[in-house]
């Protein structure tokens, strides 16, 4: 909640991204400083200039303080222009969220990065990651007799979507590749057993019947074996299970259905298990609640991946009206 100080001179709203002006004394603690205070306006410009608390405002989601009231007018006018160039997550680790103090400045725009050696990194080939090529990430489905339908054709049905131009490829992997029965009306033959799978980059765990997996050491070993080398690791509804026994949710948050969130505390003593989240996110790891959940997460993994546009035109086309909030749409 702002607190806000007596002092307002008034409020201009110029842009949807703005929520505070140096002319309005408003305090906002959940707004970090960003640039250590550096004006983004100079520093675009080549010119390290420390900005004051008096001429300062918050675009989306970062306080950016300003030199002068010129260049505080400057960004004013053309936000896009001088503001942070860069997402949540890191360029060059994926998997890491940006650092509002770790920046970088390349043909007069600003970068977040995750860490200082990721800056280095990032200096060494800046086009690498400012445009790098299409990579086509293989998603593994994991599937026994009893998975949940939805919890593994709702995320399948989206990455397949926003595959269509080679983002990803979506396969199934079971034990064996003798048929599997999702609740007791359909069949579905596995692309792939444990024995030939591929390295998947995306390792997706739907629930249903998990406790199959939990007692097949095969099985258990395999994931073991396959999340390390797995750009990322999905669970959906009671899938988080088998996350929580190969060790995955040690120390992080998770969710699952809402009926085995009890469960899931008991089975992950060392984990935040929320009741109240569509899906939670720890980075490499994701996990959402319960059947429709999976399809919200899954399309929150394509915005990361492929940026928002890619999530909402995967959606559009799925007919779909996704839930990009994990905190809303919980029962």
């Amino acid at each position: 909640m702002r607190v806000v100080i007596l002092s307002i001179l008034f409020l201009l709203s110029v842009g949807s991204g703005f929520q505070v002006f140096a002319d309005e004394k408003v305090v906002e603690p959940e707004a970090p400083l960003v640039l250590r205070g550096l004006d983004p306006v100079n520093l675009t410009q080549g010119k390290d200039a420390q900005g004051s608390e008096e001429r300062s405002l918050v675009y989306e989601g970062y306080e950016y303080r300003f030199a002068s009231d010129e260049n505080l007018a400057r960004f004013k006018k053309d936000p896009g222009r001088f503001c942070i160039q860069s997402g949540e997550w890191c360029m060059v680790i994926p998997t890491a969220r940006n650092k509002p103090d770790v920046f970088t400045v390349h043909e007069g725009k600003i970068y977040l990065l995750g860490s200082w050696g990721c800056m280095s990194e990032f200096a060494l080939d800046p086009e690498r990651y400012l445009n790098p090529p299409q990579k086509t990430r293989q998603v593994a489905i994991v599937l026994w007799d009893g998975a949940e339908l939805l919890d593994f054709s709702g995320p399948g049905e989206v990455f397949a979507a926003a595959g269509s131009e080679g983002a990803f490829r979506v396969f199934t992997v079971a034990k064996t590749k003798n048929p599997v029965v999702s609740q007791g009306f359909v069949s579905v033959n596995p692309t792939y057993s444990i024995e030939d799978c591929p390295q998947p980059d995306i390792l997706l765990f739907p629930g249903g019947g998990v406790s199959a997996v939990l007692k097949d050491e095969a099985m258990m070993e395999w994931v073991g074996k396959t999340e390390k080398d797995a750009e990322l690791v999905l669970s959906v509804c009671t899938g988080a299970f088998i996350l929580a026994k190969a060790g995955l949710l040690e120390g992080k948050a998770a969710t699952t259905w809402f009926g085995a969130i009890e469960s899931l505390k008991k089975a992950a003593t060392n984990t935040k298990v929320y009741s109240d989240r569509r899906f939670v996110d720890n980075g490499r790891v994701i996990t959402s609640a319960g059947v429709s959940a999976g399809i919200d997460m899954s399309l929150y993994v394509v915005a990361r991946l492929l940026g928002q546009e890619a999530a909402e035109k995967t959606a559009k086309y799925m007919e779909y009206r996704w839930v990009s909030d994990p905190k809303e749409g919980v029962h």
